[in-house]
């Protein structure tokens, strides 16, 4: 949950884009409380790591 105009980050992954688009328009934007929806892409992943690293004491 974010703060602003935006509520949500959804990070969705899809087999190919036909799959992204069919969820998008079948499944979330159809949701009832689901009002708009902003899409962005990866077009390519500088890096690959998950988290933020955390040096323990």
């Amino acid at each position: 949950m974010l703060n602003g105009e935006i509520d949500f980050i959804l990070k969705i992954v899809a087999h190919d884009l036909q799959s992204f688009q069919e969820f998008l328009t079948s499944k979330l934007t159809a949701a009832p409380n689901v009002s708009s929806v902003k899409t962005s892409l990866t077009i390519r992943t500088a890096k690959d790591e998950p988290g933020v690293p955390i040096e323990l004491p």
